[in-house]
């Protein structure tokens, strides 16, 4: 069949009338990302939208699980996501590359493989962060085991420990939550082979761990550091790494054979080549964002995660440390917002949490967690962790996605489900069972009571007067 000269000038048109689509570069597939991926699949983003991730890795790692798998808790595998299968699935584009430039005059992203420009409407940060003073101090990249980037560190402890010999002397630098489960949990994986020949330092610049916590956590927080025989010297800053020892600011120093290097975070680099184009970053090197996570200089940029900073949030709220929880808990915003943000609709605000549920692997089936200024402990804490680490990461597992033709809806806070309204044990019931550290505690009914607390301030109080009463021995 022929088509005429009116015809074609009818089809001609009609394809002058298709709007372009509107197209999403995700750049990093950090914790919040790999939310956006599924939240964002074919069949529940808008049909003129087409989204492309672009990592140097093809898996990801959750940092909730690393020090499990450190303790040899967790295999490797275990605490990876799978970029390319989830990409797969969503009919999003996946380009195994790394970001290099930006140039926002033209909207592209530089790459250095053979994708060299990759062009966007919206661009979203998702990129970590790295290891601070790992550049600063002398010889700290070059002795030292840093735990960024995540995805590394196990691998070079495994390679560390090809050359462990009949004993260890393992010093831990940065006293904060990740340096305290790495302590931890590299006694659980040598201290099997090495028992007393094994000994482990953690070194904290504060006066304290963990000082933000109550005086209950952080008492036993040393509890279990001295059951589990790690040393911590406060107040001690590292001024030079050599071969074989530490040297420290105020003249002192320690010997080693392993060094782990679990300072706080530094920006990643990409970031300041982002400053260098126009874009907003801070002094300290974090990108800029409000409480859309949209960046401040650009609103066709995100970011979320490690990698950003977050001003003008409700009440003057500082921006949330860097910790994998907020990141988690950004997912389902930015999904939502940089929807809105294409389509030129209604955006959310991220309002990051006071305070959560901390859980701190010790690296033998034995956990520690803070809530609500009390601590927690026991095997059941530990099942507890792993409940709910297993539970986020089987929503990214292939064999768990829905089918193709399946409706799927937005993304929302992975933990936010389940049955609040079974019968709610009496205040004294809970702070009796929170206070339990033997192995008869249901752990799923302990993260009831916890969460039922969180919803209830009356609840809350009452189970918290009783437990204070319990923890100062005057109940």
């Amino acid at each position: 069949m022929s088509i005429s000269n009116d015809d074609k000038s009818f089809v001609d048109c009609m394809q002058v009338q298709t709007p372009p689509k509107r197209r999403l570069v995700l750049i990093g597939g950090g914790h919040a990302h790999v939310q956006v991926l599924k939240g964002l699949n074919k069949k529940n983003r808008p049909k003129d939208m087409e989204i492309t991730l672009i990592d140097s890795q093809r898996s990801a790692s959750y940092s909730g699980m690393v020090p499990g798998c450190v303790a040899k808790l967790y295999s490797i595998e275990q605490t990876r996501f799978h970029l390319e299968p989830l990409c797969r699935w969503a009919d999003i584009e996946f380009i195994n590359d790394e970001v290099i430039d930006i140039d926002m005059d033209n909207n592209y992203i530089s790459i250095s493989g053979k994708h060299q420009k990759v062009t966007f409407d919206v661009v979203s940060f998702d990129i970590g962060c790295r290891s601070r003073g790992l550049d600063e101090v002398p010889g700290a990249l070059q002795y030292s085991i840093p735990t960024r980037p995540i995805s590394r560190l196990v691998e070079r402890i495994e390679e560390a420990e090809k050359d462990l010999e009949n004993e260890a002397h393992v010093v831990v630098v940065g006293g904060g939550a990740a340096g305290i489960e790495l302590a931890m949990c590299i006694r659980g994986r040598w201290g099997p082979k090495l028992g007393d020949a094994l000994r482990v330092k953690l070194l904290n610049s504060d006066s304290e761990l963990l000082s933000p916590e109550s005086a209950a956590c952080r008492t036993a927080l040393k509890n279990v550091l001295d059951d589990r025989n790690i040393q911590v010297i406060h107040q001690c800053t590292v001024r030079e790494v050599t071969s074989s020892k530490i040297f420290f600011h105020d003249g002192g120093s320690t010997e080693y054979t392993h060094c782990l290097w679990a300072t706080g975070a530094s920006p990643h680099p990409l970031a300041e080549k982002m400053k260098s184009r126009g874009i907003a970053v801070s002094e300290q090197g974090w990108i800029c964002v409000n409480s859309h996570l949209q960046c401040q200089s650009h609103s066709n940029i995100f970011a979320a995660g490690d990698c950003c900073t977050i001003t003008g949030l409700p009440n003057g709220k500082k921006s949330p440390p860097k910790a994998g929880v907020y990141a988690v808990r950004s997912g389902p915003v930015l999904a939502q917002n940089l929807v809105a943000n294409l389509f030129s609709t209604d955006m959310i605000h991220f309002q990051p949490q006071d305070d959560f549920l901390k859980l701190l692997a010790c690296g033998d089936g034995y956990a520690l967690g803070f809530r609500f200024g009390i601590p927690i402990e026991g095997k059941w804490v530990f099942k507890l962790k792993d409940h709910i680490d297993q539970m986020f990461m089987d929503l990214f597992k292939e064999e768990y996605l829905p089918k193709p033709d399946e409706a799927y809806g937005n993304v929302s806070e992975f933990d936010a489900q389940g049955d609040l309204n079974q019968m709610q044990l009496s205040s004294s019931e809970t702070a009796e069972l929170l206070s339990r550290i033997d192995d008869g505690v249901d752990y799923l009914d302990a993260w009831y009571c916890i969460r039922a607390m969180g919803k209830n301030d009356l609840y809350r109080i009452d189970v918290l007067q009783k437990m204070k009463g319990k923890l100062t021995g005057t109940a």
